[in-house]
């Protein structure tokens, strides 16, 4: 099993054995290279354990003064020492994104934790009576007679959210230990399921005024930026050209105080190349910068790859350029990245809260003249809707979500209505009905008591944070793209204090009109260009279509896993359909078709490559088992 999750930590491997337990760790050395190995063992207690705490040097002085005795400087000790003395309080202590397992050998139990906001991934099997569990799913394949298979029901949920919910993933008995819980195993039943953390219980609404907010919100990314510089290796930075990693650029740069190196991804088609900005950035700061170039063809090429690291149908081509830009990090010898993401989630930086907003107004002032003018605002690097035509689309568009507005799921009513194609390609004749309804009912048993009672915006920001982070954007487009390469991303913005922070901070704060991410625009107005920080935010995104039809035709990549043979062979998707929609693409220009065509062509294609690597998984080579043997054997395990 270990030997499927190599590329995650090529630098080490280790295994402990025993009547009742075993386990496998493949280890990216980034903190205390020479002693920290893994699995490690201390006493009562063995851990085998993938992420970082950040806060470890504090909490090993805590512990220092309870008399606790260390033998490494590994963050990996404390957690486990952690948990020795403070038990399950412990996983609120910690400050970081980890995943682990804990063997606790006096009372024989196992003990599997996860991060709050689950940057860290842990997934769950029970099979022939024993639970196994890995970072990565295709670590189940190497056992004998096991083959992944798709629930079909779980992935129509997947198809219309971009995750399941819960616990669930879209194979058939495999789940994940969920954010901010940890779960006790004690036998073969069922574990025991304890959240330490929860989204719910944030919402306290601040007394800080919006020039005292400005100031907290500097110091803590200044100081989640200082936590997550600690390393015995070099660290780089994500460049994108936006506020948010710019931002987060400029502290990595006053708290090195040295020159590093960064990295971008660069487009050749202008409609997605953000280079200009890179480069004004690059120049603010002075680093050491690097650039992966990326056209439709790299995009077609990788797709088979990238999905294969992703373990699940994805919906757009984004996590594409980030696997080749990890592979540009390793590259250049750097083995951890600081980057961006999550300041979407947290300050209101998706059109779906501005899109929220105009509905608001909409409802309130339904003939009001400025319609029009609002909804150029909102969607201003969309050319097109300054046409008389385009507008009462729009209009009609808008209009008919006026009496869900108010609906607690309001904020995925756009995201569900994008994706209801998809439940027409599922294949009919397996005899699952697909209910929108239970899934609505499913979404709604994760909500907070007082949920109702808050700001529309503010159950968006929770929808956000629990059906779309972790299962998708720190999955699909995160841990898996970066550790494809074994390359770790460290996340500032997910420091949880900034996340607490911000949820009691007033809507106004976070979206003042259309202006998104209002109070980080303010905090950091005058310390970087001014041209990036009052930029029009544009979503990352990838080139879809136009690497996949080219001319109206499909490249090969298309013609083999959505051809008639492999539709039937699988036996997801409806055949009729999948033809029908391909042929549409003939007809055609790739300027011609929509958002949910191109999202449907990305979810179909990848959801039949994602089940050929689990009925065909890649085992590691001969010459890799090697290397991970001679790895072995020269780590004192």
């Amino acid at each position: 099993m270990t030997a499927n999750l190599a590329h995650r930590g090529p630098d080490a491997w280790g295994t402990y054995l025993s009547r009742d337990i075993a386990l496998g760790h493949a280890r990216l050395s980034i903190v205390d290279l020479s002693m920290g190995h893994q699995p490690m063992e201390a006493e009562d207690f063995v851990i085998a354990y993938n992420g970082e705490v950040y806060n470890y040097i504090e909490l090993r002085e805590e512990l220092e003064q309870l008399g606790i005795v260390f033998t490494t400087h590994s963050d990996t000790e404390v957690v486990m020492k952690a948990y020795k003395v403070w038990g399950k309080n412990a996983f609120a202590r910690f400050n970081g994104q980890f995943a682990f397992i804990l063997w606790d050998k006096n009372n024989r139990r196992l003990i599997a934790a996860r991060d709050r906001y689950g940057v860290r991934p842990l997934f769950v099997m029970k099979w022939k009576g024993a639970w196994y569990f890995a970072s990565e799913m295709k670590a189940f394949d190497s056992l004998p007679g096991y083959r992944r298979e798709y629930d079909v029901q779980h992935l129509f949920e997947h198809g219309l959210l971009w995750n399941t919910i819960g616990s669930d993933t879209v194979y058939r008995g495999i789940r994940t230990v969920e954010p901010g819980t940890f779960e006790i195993y004690t036998g073969a039943d069922e574990p025991l399921v304890h959240r330490f953390y929860s989204l719910g219980c944030l919402r306290q609404e601040t007394l800080a005024s919006f020039d005292e907010a400005k100031e907290e919100l500097h110091g803590m990314l200044r100081d989640a930026v200082r936590l997550r510089l600690r390393s015995d290796v070099p660290v780089g930075m994500y460049l994108s050209g936006g506020i948010d990693s710019s931002v987060l650029a400029l502290l990595t740069s006053q708290v090195m105080g040295e020159r590093f190196k960064s990295f971008s991804v660069t487009f050749g088609d202008p409609d997605f190349d953000e280079s200009s900005y890179q480069n004004e950035m690059v120049s603010f700061i002075g680093s050491e910068h690097h650039a992966a170039r990326i056209d439709y063809d790299t995009v077609s090429e990788n797709f088979l790859e990238v999905v294969r690291h992703a373990e699940r149908p994805l919906f757009r081509t984004a996590p594409v350029p980030l696997f080749l830009l990890s592979k540009l990090v390793r590259e250049n010898d750097i083995k951890v990245v600081i980057t961006g993401e999550a300041s979407d989630e947290i300050l209101f930086g998706y059109d779906s809260y501005k899109e929220l907003k105009l509905l608001q107004f909409w409802a309130r002032s339904p003939q009001s003249a400025v319609r029009p003018l609002l909804i150029k605002r909102l969607y201003p690097h969309l050319r097109h809707y300054a046409d008389t035509k385009a507008y009462g689309l729009m209009k009609l568009y808008y209009e008919d979500f006026l009496d869900t507005f108010s609906n607690p799921l309001a904020g995925l009513n756009i995201r569900i209505r994008n994706n209801t194609v998809l439940a027409a390609a599922l294949n009919k004749e397996r005899g699952i009905k697909f209910n929108q309804d239970d899934l609505i009912d499913k979404v709604k048993a994760t909500f907070p008591d007082d949920y109702e009672h808050w700001t529309l915006l503010q159950q968006n920001q929770f929808l956000e944070m629990t059906t779309l982070l972790d299962g998708y954007l720190l999955s699909s487009q995160g841990d898996r793209m970066a550790l494809g390469h074994g390359i770790e991303g460290r996340f500032p913005f997910l420091d949880h204090r900034i996340v607490e922070q911000t949820f009691s901070w007033p809507d106004s704060y976070k979206l003042n009109g259309f202006s998104q991410k209002h109070i980080l625009r303010s905090a950091f107005r005058g310390l970087i260009p001014a041209s990036i920080i009052d930029r029009p935010k544009l979503p990352y995104q990838a080139p879809d279509l136009r690497a996949f039809i080219r001319d109206g035709k499909p490249v090969p990549l298309v013609e083999q896993f959505l051809s008639p043979e492999m539709i039937r062979e699988y036996g997801v998707f409806d055949e009729r359909f999948t033809a029908r929609f391909l042929r549409r693409f003939s007809e055609r220009s790739s300027h011609q078709v929509g958002y949910r065509d191109n999202m449907t062509l990305v979810f179909l294609l990848s959801a039949q490559i994602a089940l050929y690597w689990a009925r065909n998984p890649l085992q590691t080579s001969l010459d890799e088992r090697q290397r991970i043997v001679d790895i072995t054997e020269n780590c004192a395990v």
